[in-house]
């Protein structure tokens, strides 16, 4: 599965060393490093049910990796840090509490004004891109939403934040998203050699 995943991600990943790792443990996730090295715990399996879903993380997680989201977060956390260490040098004259809240509110700014966002906009294109990575492998892409609907299942009862507090879509969100991205997805599945 994951040489066929690999060979649809193109020239974004020619010089990646893809390899997998299974890891026996109870957490319901999957990551991937940059270079290619994929993590999947055992406590998903229940979760992806098919190998068209196990498709659907993977190639999402790919996904992450061929776009260098990891180097993009860890940049645009810097220039935060750089910013807000110029805010607080400008605060300076300003009494002890004025500045606490002067800081405090650009960085909760930052967080759920930058930061958050920019992470659910590296999820959803990790779905955008991971879902046309499967389809061209020869994975259904249809199966992405049954996943999607599977995992918010597995989830309901750990109380999820409110979207704009949390790195994640909403599962709503996602799955809405997933639904308009179908169309182009079959049609690249339907392009891909039958397996």
């Amino acid at each position: 599965m994951a040489q066929r995943l690999a060979a649809a991600t193109g020239p974004a990943a020619k010089t990646f060393d893809w390899r997998v790792s299974l890891v026996r443990s109870p957490q319901v996730n999957a990551f991937c490093l940059p270079g290619g090295k994929i993590v999947v715990f055992t406590g998903i399996l229940p979760v992806v049910r098919t190998e068209a879903g196990l498709a659907t993380v993977m190639g999402h997680e790919m996904a992450h990796a061929t776009l260098r989201h990891g180097s993009e977060r860890l940049l645009q956390q810097k220039a935060t840090q750089t910013l807000m260490t110029g805010a607080q040098v400008s605060v300076g004259d300003l009494s002890y509490e004025q500045q606490r809240a002067v800081m405090g509110a650009l960085g909760a700014g930052a967080k759920y004004g930058v930061l958050l966002p920019f992470s659910r906009d590296h999820e959803s294109e990790a779905d955008r891109i991971g879902l046309t990575y499967m389809a061209r492998a020869g994975y259904d892409p249809a199966e992405s939403i049954g996943f999607w609907q599977r995992m918010s299942e597995a989830s309901s009862g750990g109380g999820k934040p409110p979207e704009f507090m949390s790195t994640h879509p909403a599962d709503t969100t996602r799955i809405a998203q997933l639904k308009a991205l179908l169309p182009a997805a079959q049609a690249e599945y339907e392009r891909a050699p039958k397996r």
